[in-house]
């Protein structure tokens, strides 16, 4: 049962556009090899994560051998042809924004999203015509045109072969990307759907965690009140939805029917970032407090240089803190307020006190810190406790640190405690999103 006015509603012209194997695909046509043919995988080195992690696997590495994207090294077949290769995290962020830059050639800035470091949406409702102004091609024939002329294009300029989801909507588009596009080798690599094939074709996406927005926990939500396809989502009780689920019940019974009525060019800038934070994965089970509580200080001191170099105070800490594979008692994750502050000594105390107030002897594999309550001023509040010049001594020290490491690199001024067995930050001072990226992963965090 149709529950909608399709003709009443926003129809636009998207093209949902994934890189192929982004990272893959960079490495092969940086080695010369034909990234569709060869057989490649992108894995971190196991010092950095304890076991290696399979971040990227070539279309022919997955057709033949299998492998699939964030599986462990340890896994991997042995196979003659196979060629693997560490991640470079800075040349793929380098090759992510030329490749935005060339779609802006199709569409102008505000048509123009990027999603992902290797998905990015174009409306290129206003600009079909420009291209294609033949007025005898359908408004069909001229999106495939539009889909197949930006697939040589970027083929011929990069090397890089794009999967295009074309749909009425960016909803639709990214459907047809994710659940036809990407396996469609026959036809180009290129789906089509429209508000014409919502019953045949978005009511059919299964598994439900297949579809936009659904992952396992709402899968299993909406099973406790009966609803087990997207076809019963879309044809479920929506005041009942928007009674369990709020707003976002609502927005799951839209999108099981096609509806996205979002307009990029309408879309309003996100808000600034209300928080900063970082995390990583240990190279192995840390089980010496003392190590952990190394790690904790490192890490406070990186995520209070990023709010430093934009200016602010927080007034929020929080920490989380994961167990390793088969501990028994579970990690936790807390925040406390603060007094208003930004200095590597007052970050560092307070993160390590909620730590010991939590910890209870855990294995622990991962560590993650975030500032949030963001205050944009250097102004702030002392308690009467404080030694005004003492306090003003650390803050200069901080400034002056933070300017020697922009200047030379991370490594350059380090804390003696990153010597000491556990410290991390100097091994990760060259990576870039918690993997191998070239050069200064900490000295350009922003």
């Amino acid at each position: 049962m149709v529950h909608f006015d399709y003709k009443k509603e926003p129809l636009r012209d998207i093209l949902f556009i994934d890189v192929k194997s982004f990272y893959a695909t960079v490495e092969c046509i940086y080695h010369g090899w034909d990234p569709l043919e060869t057989m490649l995988v992108v894995a971190s080195h196991a010092d950095n994560t304890g076991n290696g992690l399979i971040l990227a696997a070539s279309p022919k590495a997955k057709e033949v051998l299998g492998i699939s994207n964030v599986s462990r090294v340890d896994n991997l077949p042995d196979h003659p042809l196979l060629k693997q290769v560490p991640p470079r995290m800075s040349l793929y962020i380098k090759e992510n924004m030329v490749l935005n830059q060339l779609f802006e050639t199709y569409v102008a800035a505000q048509d123009l999203l990027i999603y992902s470091i290797d998905e990015s949406i174009l409306d290129v409702t206003r600009s079909l015509n420009l291209f294609f102004p033949d007025p005898n091609l359908s408004r069909q024939e001229k999106r495939w045109l539009m889909a197949r002329k930006i697939q040589k294009d970027i083929h011929d300029q990069t090397g890089l072969v794009l999967s295009i989801g074309i749909g009425d909507n960016p909803l639709l588009g990214k459907l047809a990307l994710d659940t036809d596009a990407k396996y469609q080798k026959t036809n180009g690599y290129t789906a089509e759907w429209t508000y014409q094939d919502v019953q045949n074709k978005v009511w059919q996406v299964h598994p439900m965690t297949e579809f936009w927005g659904i992952g396992s926990r709402t899968k299993k939500q909406l099973a406790k009140i009966g609803i087990n396809t997207i076809e019963q989502l879309a044809n479920a009780n929506v005041d009942l939805l928007y009674y369990r689920f709020g707003v976002i019940g609502e927005q799951l019974y839209h999108h099981a029917n096609g509806i996205d009525r979002t307009i990029l060019a309408e879309t309003p800038p996100a808000a600034k970032e209300k928080s900063y934070g970082n995390s990583q994965v240990l190279p192995r089970n840390y089980t010496d407090q003392r190590e952990i509580e190394i790690v904790i200080g490192e890490l406070a001191e990186q995520v209070a240089a990023r709010i430093r170099r934009h200016g602010c105070l927080t007034s929020c800490i929080h920490l989380y803190i994961g167990t390793a594979y088969g501990e028994v008692d579970s990690g936790f994750s807390h925040q406390m307020k603060i007094p208003a502050t930004n200095t590597n000594k007052d970050l560092k105390t307070h993160c390590i006190h909620l730590f010991r107030k939590y910890y209870k002897g855990q294995a622990i594999r991962h560590v993650g810190i975030s500032y949030s309550k963001l205050t944009y001023t250097q102004a702030r509040e002392l308690d009467l406790f404080d030694e005004l010049d003492k306090h003003l001594s650390e803050e200069h020290l901080d400034k002056v640190i933070d300017k020697i490491r922009a200047k030379y690199g991370f490594t350059s001024i380090v804390y003696a405690t990153s010597k000491l067995a556990g410290a991390r930050s100097i091994a990760r001072s060259h990576l870039v999103g918690g993997h191998n990226g070239g050069a200064g992963g900490l000295d350009g965090l922003s």
